[in-house]
Protein backbone atom coordinates (compact mmCIF):
# COMPACT_ATOMS: atom_id res chain seq x y z
CA UNK A 1 0.00 0.00 0.00
CA UNK A 2 1.06 3.77 -1.12
CA UNK A 3 2.43 5.98 2.05
CA UNK A 4 0.05 9.03 2.49
CA UNK A 5 1.94 11.87 3.08
CA UNK A 6 -0.10 15.28 3.98
CA UNK A 7 1.35 18.65 3.42
CA UNK A 8 0.78 22.29 5.43
CA UNK A 9 -1.58 24.34 3.10
CA UNK A 10 -3.25 27.63 3.23
CA UNK A 11 -6.40 25.82 4.89
CA UNK A 12 -4.50 23.01 6.76
CA UNK A 13 -2.65 19.42 6.18
CA UNK A 14 -4.05 18.27 2.40
CA UNK A 15 -2.57 14.73 1.38
CA UNK A 16 -0.29 14.31 -1.58
CA UNK A 17 -2.07 12.53 -3.98
CA UNK A 18 -2.74 15.06 -6.74
CA UNK A 19 -0.86 17.96 -8.75
CA UNK A 20 -3.57 20.32 -7.40
CA UNK A 21 -2.58 19.28 -3.71
CA UNK A 22 0.96 20.15 -4.27
CA UNK A 23 -0.16 23.47 -6.23
CA UNK A 24 -2.48 23.94 -2.82
CA UNK A 25 0.27 23.35 -0.52
CA UNK A 26 2.71 26.52 -2.07
CA UNK A 27 0.03 28.88 -1.28
CA UNK A 28 1.00 30.12 2.29
CA UNK A 29 -1.46 30.40 5.09
CA UNK A 30 -3.41 33.56 5.16
CA UNK A 31 -2.22 34.62 8.54
CA UNK A 32 1.44 34.62 6.23
CA UNK A 33 0.62 36.11 3.53
CA UNK A 34 2.11 39.88 3.17
CA UNK A 35 -0.28 41.74 0.83
CA UNK A 36 0.94 45.31 1.53
CA UNK A 37 -2.10 48.07 0.07
CA UNK A 38 -4.50 45.21 0.09
CA UNK A 39 -4.03 45.11 3.87
CA UNK A 40 -5.41 48.82 4.08
CA UNK A 41 -8.08 49.05 1.48
CA UNK A 42 -11.40 49.84 3.63
CA UNK A 43 -13.02 46.82 1.56
CA UNK A 44 -11.29 44.58 3.63
CA UNK A 45 -13.70 45.83 6.70
CA UNK A 46 -16.91 45.37 4.97
CA UNK A 47 -18.95 42.85 2.62
CA UNK A 48 -17.10 41.61 -0.10
CA UNK A 49 -20.73 41.08 -1.33
CA UNK A 50 -20.93 44.63 -1.98
CA UNK A 51 -18.30 44.31 -4.65
CA UNK A 52 -18.92 41.81 -6.55
CA UNK A 53 -22.70 41.38 -8.19
CA UNK A 54 -24.72 38.40 -7.57
CA UNK A 55 -25.96 36.15 -10.41
CA UNK A 56 -29.30 37.86 -11.80
CA UNK A 57 -28.90 40.74 -10.17
CA UNK A 58 -31.61 43.76 -11.33
CA UNK A 59 -30.47 46.72 -12.36
CA UNK A 60 -31.97 48.82 -9.33
CA UNK A 61 -30.02 46.47 -6.89
CA UNK A 62 -26.87 46.98 -9.08
CA UNK A 63 -27.05 50.57 -9.05
CA UNK A 64 -27.76 50.51 -4.98
CA UNK A 65 -25.27 47.87 -4.76
CA UNK A 66 -22.40 49.76 -6.83
CA UNK A 67 -22.97 53.39 -5.21
CA UNK A 68 -22.30 51.59 -1.99
CA UNK A 69 -19.34 49.83 -2.78
CA UNK A 70 -18.05 53.54 -4.55
CA UNK A 71 -18.99 55.56 -1.38
CA UNK A 72 -16.68 52.69 0.31
CA UNK A 73 -13.69 53.79 -2.09
CA UNK A 74 -14.03 57.26 -1.76
CA UNK A 75 -12.77 57.16 1.48
CA UNK A 76 -10.43 54.66 0.70
CA UNK A 77 -6.22 55.51 1.33
CA UNK A 78 -5.48 52.96 -1.22
CA UNK A 79 -7.89 53.98 -4.02
CA UNK A 80 -5.30 54.54 -6.06
CA UNK A 81 -3.34 51.81 -5.49
CA UNK A 82 -6.46 49.50 -5.84
CA UNK A 83 -7.49 50.84 -9.61
CA UNK A 84 -3.89 50.45 -10.97
CA UNK A 85 -3.73 46.78 -9.67
CA UNK A 86 -7.21 45.91 -11.56
CA UNK A 87 -6.14 47.50 -14.71
CA UNK A 88 -2.83 46.02 -14.87
CA UNK A 89 -4.15 42.67 -14.50
CA UNK A 90 -6.82 43.68 -15.82
CA UNK A 91 -9.87 42.73 -12.99
CA UNK A 92 -12.55 41.37 -15.40
CA UNK A 93 -15.47 41.04 -11.59
CA UNK A 94 -16.08 43.86 -9.12
CA UNK A 95 -15.75 47.40 -8.36
CA UNK A 96 -11.88 48.02 -7.86
CA UNK A 97 -10.59 51.35 -7.19
CA UNK A 98 -14.13 53.07 -7.55
CA UNK A 99 -14.74 52.13 -10.70
CA UNK A 100 -16.64 49.08 -11.96
CA UNK A 101 -16.15 46.68 -14.97
CA UNK A 102 -17.08 49.09 -17.59
CA UNK A 103 -16.12 51.52 -16.41
CA UNK A 104 -12.02 50.32 -15.73
CA UNK A 105 -12.54 48.87 -19.73
CA UNK A 106 -13.09 53.11 -20.48
CA UNK A 107 -10.34 54.07 -18.26
CA UNK A 108 -7.94 51.00 -19.66
CA UNK A 109 -8.77 52.51 -23.58
CA UNK A 110 -8.60 56.04 -22.56
CA UNK A 111 -5.37 55.37 -20.78
CA UNK A 112 -4.04 53.46 -24.35
CA UNK A 113 -5.06 56.08 -26.49
CA UNK A 114 -3.31 58.97 -24.27
CA UNK A 115 -0.03 56.84 -24.84
CA UNK A 116 0.20 56.30 -28.15
CA UNK A 117 -1.11 60.01 -28.60
CA UNK A 118 -3.83 58.56 -30.91
CA UNK A 119 -7.83 59.66 -30.25
CA UNK A 120 -9.67 57.11 -28.07
CA UNK A 121 -11.95 54.37 -29.71
CA UNK A 122 -15.52 54.94 -29.03
CA UNK A 123 -17.64 51.79 -29.75
CA UNK A 124 -21.10 52.03 -30.68
CA UNK A 125 -23.19 49.88 -28.64
CA UNK A 126 -26.68 48.42 -30.81
CA UNK A 127 -29.49 48.31 -28.28
CA UNK A 128 -32.97 46.11 -29.26
CA UNK A 129 -33.85 43.97 -31.78
CA UNK A 130 -33.24 44.68 -35.97
CA UNK A 131 -36.82 45.08 -36.04
CA UNK A 132 -36.50 48.32 -33.92
CA UNK A 133 -33.25 48.86 -35.23
CA UNK A 134 -35.34 48.96 -38.62
CA UNK A 135 -37.39 51.89 -36.86
CA UNK A 136 -34.93 53.99 -35.83
CA UNK A 137 -33.12 54.02 -39.50
CA UNK A 138 -36.21 54.76 -40.86
CA UNK A 139 -36.58 57.72 -38.74
CA UNK A 140 -33.32 59.20 -39.05
CA UNK A 141 -33.41 59.37 -43.22
CA UNK A 142 -37.11 60.94 -42.37
CA UNK A 143 -35.38 63.37 -40.59
CA UNK A 144 -32.63 63.98 -43.46
CA UNK A 145 -35.47 65.21 -45.56
CA UNK A 146 -35.87 61.80 -47.61
CA UNK A 147 -39.13 60.06 -48.34
CA UNK A 148 -39.47 56.76 -46.59
CA UNK A 149 -41.55 54.26 -48.39
CA UNK A 150 -43.95 52.49 -45.82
Amino acid sequence: MAQQTTVRGAVGPIPVRSSSARTAARIPPIAELKLGWQERGLCQSGDAAVFFAPDSERIREREKREASAKRVCDECPVRQQCLEHALALPEQFGIWGGLTEVERAEESRRRRGAATGARPVVVPIRIGTPRDRGFADAAAVTREGTEVAA
